[in-house]
């Protein structure tokens, strides 16, 4: 019996861009792992992970007007500290995670780690963005949304454009896309969990570890 590798697609919704000026305000994740049905590898949801973050500033309101996350919203969510040491928890130390232009995010998950002094999240991070430019270079853009509707009959989750920007719908969709993505290129027996990072490795180079 095949044993595949253990994923947590997982996204952060920030006050803005710059990782020395703005500071995370939700963090979510979803948990899966594949199987084999009829030949053919589909995902399998674990579990959620979903939290708000009180940040130590204000939200300005061209942040709120992406994510739709208010300041009255976060006034009684917990400090970033707790909210990352549940994180680590739910994302145990076997998972590999996955973020769509990852990068951004791991930038934000060190700093915000480097100032709770939190051991760090040691799991490898694969960057779904990195895979869809190499398989998919006729891709108009890379962006999420527009893999979405391209994969649409791919992917195993209701796609609506009005949910985005919210981090556990986005990682929902991010568990499908990625793992489509990766299908047009990699055999079943590359998803398991021995020949895995190997394997994708040759779309997406070495996988990226948080820089403290």
């Amino acid at each position: 019996m095949s044993v595949f590798a253990n994923f947590v697609a997982f996204d952060l919704e920030t006050t803005g861009l710059e990782v020395d000026k703005n500071e995370i305000v939700e963090v979510a994740g979803v948990r899966f792992t594949l199987e084999l049905k009829n030949g053919h590898i589909v995902t399998k949801n674990i579990a959620n992970f979903e939290s708000l973050v009180r940040p130590n500033m204000r939200i300005p309101p061209d942040a709120t007007a992406v994510n739709n996350i208010t300041n009255e919203m976060v006034e009684s969510a917990p400090n970033i500290g707790d909210v990352l040491k549940d994180f680590a928890q739910f994302c145990g130390i076997s998972t590999i995670l996955v973020a769509h232009n990852a990068e951004f995010d791991a930038r934000f998950l060190a700093a915000a780690l480097k100032k709770t002094s939190l051991m760090s999240i040691k799991n490898p991070i694969l960057d779904s963005l990195k895979v869809s430019r190499k398989i998919m270079p006729e891709s108009p853009n890379h962006k999420l949304v527009t893999l979405a509707k391209r994969l649409r009959r791919q992917i195993n989750v209701a796609f609506d454009e009005t949910a985005l920007h919210r981090a556990l719908y986005d990682c929902e969709v991010l568990r499908e896309v990625f793992v489509a993505i990766l299908k047009k290129r990699l055999q079943p027996k590359d998803f398991e969990l021995s020949n895995f990072l190997r394997a994708v490795e040759k779309v997406h180079g070495p996988s990226i570890a948080l820089k403290l």
